[in-house]
């Protein structure tokens, strides 16, 4: 009787290692972004449901060929920011061509719209990039590059939602959450700037500190790990400060390729508006768009902006005037444009995969003929 005791003791000990091993072995950003799919699919469904089926199919179908037009607008975005890529590169690196770092950004968004955003998205970009440029090449320039994205967007939700404040009625609660819009925008800019223009080191500052706490009680292999870490990060924050500071000409090029990128997403809203019968001008379309990066930025996490961009957009929308119907059909134009893309992506990344595989066995073969 105590054996049996035993082991069943022993049974319930390994069966709750199991429950512990099973949430160790949890992936949490693919926990969460799956997570995020079901509530934004579920959102999805629900926003269609108040809005009708009917009419957003009808307001759909009126494009017609126009969406060539909307696909056509859309490249310009993927384009800019390719160009602004390889201008963000050292000038022997550039080398490597404006349609291999376009097909890399192609699959590399295509991954992350799936996923969970711009986490798995950017190291899709290096990967799909392969050995054509050194790896630390690769990351200081897409670094760069992500920081002029960034700022550019901040600086646009600034311009948009002060526009849409000053031109249009809105409601209380509206109004308030553009107000911390701009307040957070605002200070995300000015911090950017200053940690550039005066080379403050902040990044491998805490990791030096970091390196510095756990050397005392911690094995040393670690620390020496983190310090040559550190090293990694001070050359990537010098060639970040160098490039804002020692290179005008391509930090010209690079704005301009990001002025180019919100001016595409402006005119295929204004485009996409119209084609589906709502009357709006160019400035309306440009506060639509800052209003949609604020989207895209606030729910990043979530697969193809799922239900969320529905939602929103149809919220503001509705508030300016246009309908929720409107917001809603803008915002499945654009999720079918973006599927468009990813297609595109996916087809480059299968593309190089198979490439990869053919040079493998390629080189594999010609070592054994060898021996």
């Amino acid at each position: 009787m105590k054996r049996d005791y035993e082991k069943n003791e022993n049974n319930e000990i390994n069966e709750k290692y199991r429950i512990f091993r099973f949430f160790r072995n949890i992936s949490w950003p693919r926990l969460l972004a799956f997570a995020s799919a079901i509530i934004g699919f579920a959102l999805f469904i629900y926003v269609i449901n108040r809005t009708g089926l009917t009419e957003i199919r009808t307001r759909v179908n009126s494009l017609g060929a126009g969406f060539l037009l909307i696909l056509a607008v859309s490249s310009v975005r993927y384009i800019s920011r390719s160009f602004a890529w390889m201008r963000c590169m050292a000038p022997a690196d550039r080398k490597v061509g404006f349609w291999s770092l376009w097909r890399a950004r192609l699959a590399g968004e295509a991954i992350g719209d799936l996923t969970f955003g711009p986490v798995v998205a950017e190291p899709m970009k290096l990967v799909a990039l392969g050995d054509r440029v050194s790896l630390s090449s690769r990351i200081s320039s897409l670094t760069v590059e992500n920081i002029a994205y960034a700022v550019s967007c901040c600086l646009m939700i600034m311009a948009g939602t002060i526009a849409l404040m000053a031109t249009f009625s809105l409601n209380e609660s509206l109004s308030s959450a553009l107000f911390i819009a701009i307040g957070v925008m605002t200070v995300s800019t000015v911090l950017a700037i200053l940690i550039i223009s005066r080379r403050w080191r902040l990044v491998s500052g805490i990791a030096a500190k970091i390196a510095t706490v756990l050397s005392g009680w911690v094995p040393k292999r670690l620390p020496g790990w983190l310090i040559d870490k550190v090293r990694h990060l001070r050359t990537l924050e010098d060639y970040i400060f160098d490039f804002y500071t020692k290179r005008p000409v391509d930090f010209l090029l690079v704005v301009l390729c990001q002025v180019a990128f919100h001016l595409a997403g402006t005119v295929e809203i204004f485009v996409a508006m119209k084609m589906i019968g709502s009357e709006l001008t160019f400035a309306t379309a440009f506060m639509l768009e800052a209003l949609n990066r604020a989207i895209n930025i606030i729910f990043i996490f979530v697969p193809a902006l799922v239900g969320v961009d529905e939602a929103g957009t149809g919220l503001v929308t509705g508030a300016l005037g246009f309908g929720v119907a409107s917001g809603v059909t803008l915002a499945i134009i654009r999720k079918i444009r973006m599927f468009f893309w990813i297609g595109i992506g996916l087809l480059f990344l299968l593309g190089d995969r198979t490439k990869a595989v053919v040079t493998s066995e390629v080189a594999i073969k010609d070592r054994t003929d060898m021996q």
